[in-house]
């Protein structure tokens, strides 16, 4: 064999083996989601509420009732396209209002056909879900998260969904009320009445 063949050889050998060693090292690592709704500040009615997912992640513990390794979905996950973030608002009573979906959605107030009309206290519950549960997302160490069917007490365990509500609520104020420019019309036939009377007295004491 020539020099060159053996070189030849010799770098294909090391290429193969530093791919195999990657290959290797890389696993898929089962877990489960911790959703997170966040905190929030009352607001006025009218103005929007922006929601806040980021603080749910991926824990990949190999125990589930300990939290171990946390990766943030917002800031450690490249790709949120498997996962769904469903939110749900309820009232005070615990009443069904609404739901909006995404990581980073704007709750709108105070309109016609916004999810929150009036004020008052309102609860917010997130769903976080990996749909299919068989897929699999890109881990910062190299390695991919997934899910393994698990079964805990109640026989009705899914580690590819979580649930949180929060546990603040979120209040709603009632908004300061401005006059609209339509409630100033309805003053003019009383400040005709009072700009006419006026004239009329100055021109009795001028006479």
């Amino acid at each position: 064999m020539t020099g060159l063949k053996k070189i030849f050889v010799t770098g294909f050998a090391l290429v193969c083996g530093f791919a195999f060693s990657n290959a290797a090292s890389a696993a898929k690592i089962h877990g489960q989601l911790i959703a997170d709704t966040g905190t929030y500040a009352p607001i006025a009615l009218g103005d929007a509420l922006p929601l806040d997912g980021c603080g749910s992640v991926f824990d990949y513990n190999s125990n589930p009732n300990v939290t171990g390794t946390t990766v943030s979905l917002c800031n450690g996950v490249t790709d949120l396209t498997p996962f769904d973030f469903t939110w749900t608002v309820s009232d005070e009573l615990g009443g069904f209002v609404g739901y909006i979906d995404g990581v980073l959605p704007t709750v709108t107030t105070g309109g016609v056909g916004d999810l929150i009309q009036a004020a008052g206290t309102y609860y917010l519950s997130l769903n976080v879900t990996l749909s299919p549960s068989s897929s699999t997302f890109a881990l910062p160490s190299g390695d991919t998260g997934g899910f393994q069917p698990t079964f805990g007490p109640n026989g009705n365990q899914s580690p590819n969904s979580a649930s949180h509500f929060s546990d603040v609520a979120v209040i709603v104020t009632s908004a300061t009320s401005v006059p609209e420019p339509a409630a100033a019309f309805l003053l003019l036939p009383a400040m005709f009445y009072m700009a006419r009377r006026q004239r009329k007295l100055r021109q009795q004491v001028a006479r």
